[in-house]
């Protein structure tokens, strides 16, 4: 809203500039008529002025900032022409300073076409990266219920078959299939809830980031630190990726780094959300594989980027700069 009220002003600016600057014009033709004609002299002020009236209107109409520089060009080379035109003519010079800003302009628009074509690459990258993290996790969750859950499944049912095949002559080891039954169901269950929860915690959505990330440093052993530091929350696939770096780092730092302290920091820095791990591990992460490799993929496929240094000794940080357009 603000910055349409100062277009406004600019552009109302802009129109009384130029009636002032018109009167102006013309009280310099009655002068130079008044005084007998001669040389017109007058040109030497419609000139710049024409040329600073023309470059603020198109600075407020141009559509975009590649228009606004090549009409700019323009009527720096209609002003040359102009002067060109007003003096003595003879050589046409103006067309060495036109030549000059045409090579400029030129040079700009190759300039541009190549930042956009290295662009369409790393996005085409980026997404065909996702895609791929998409593959590799939808194939752990394959493997995971079918190596998990799965066969607690089986066993369950295999578990009631021999009760019901004992309840009447054997009751006392009908219970006992009974009690291992129930000991895989509930196996298959927590197994079912942390299959889910790798997907998308149900307290991501419920209570947040902060809250979430409790949860995942409750269950790990270590001194964990937290520092969330939001204004508001971001959008779900921001939050959902900044969830997992946080975990991804945290696994990282139990799993291989055999850290004894981690800290995970969670803040805003010009409009993007920065996670940063940070563990006293033994360091020597591999980046380009593994948990990483994904999380690195997951990261880029919204457009942000992920930094790992993990030399040997330690220590690990691992931090991804997500952007969040609210």
């Amino acid at each position: 809203m603000g910055s349409v009220i100062t277009l406004t002003v600019f552009r109302r600016t802009v129109r009384a500039s130029a009636w002032a600057l018109l009167l102006v014009d013309l009280f310099l033709l009655v002068v130079w008529a008044a005084s007998g004609a001669g040389s017109f002299w007058p040109i030497w002020v419609w000139l710049p002025t024409g040329l600073a009236v023309a470059s603020a209107w198109w600075a407020t109409a141009a559509p975009s900032r590649y228009t606004k520089q090549a009409g700019e060009a323009a009527l720096v080379s209609l002003f040359l022409i102009g002067v060109w035109a007003a003096g003595r003519r003879g050589s046409f010079w103006p067309v060495w300073p036109i030549a000059v800003l045409a090579l400029l302009f030129g040079l700009q628009a190759i300039g541009r076409r190549e930042k956009s074509e290295a662009r369409v690459e790393e996005l085409t990258q980026s997404r065909a990266g996702a895609v791929e993290a998409a593959e590799t996790q939808l194939r752990r969750i394959e493997r995971d219920l079918h190596d998990g859950a799965q066969a607690r499944l089986v066993a369950l049912g295999m578990n009631i078959g021999m009760a019901e095949q004992q309840l009447d002559k054997d009751p006392a080891k009908a219970h006992e299939h009974l009690a291992e039954a129930r000991a895989a169901a509930t196996a298959a269950l927590q197994e079912l809830r942390d299959l889910a929860r790798g997907i998308h915690p149900p307290i991501l959505a419920d209570r947040g980031l902060e809250a979430a990330i409790g949860a995942l440093a409750a269950h790990a052993g270590v001194p964990v630190s937290i520092d969330v530091e939001l204004g508001e929350r971001p959008p779900e696939p921001v939050e959902t990726a900044a969830y997992f770096v946080a975990a991804e780092g945290l696994a990282n730092a139990l799993k291989h780094a055999q850290a004894s302290r981690i800290d995970i920091d969670v803040h805003e820095r010009e409009h993007a959300i920065v996670v940063r791990v940070l563990d006293d591990g033994r360091g020597g992460a591999a980046e380009d594989e593994g948990g990483l490799l994904g999380l690195r993929q997951r990261v880029e496929a919204l457009d942000g980027s992920l930094r790992i240094a993990s030399p040997d000794g330690g220590p690990t940080v691992i931090e991804a700069v997500l952007p969040c357009a609210r």
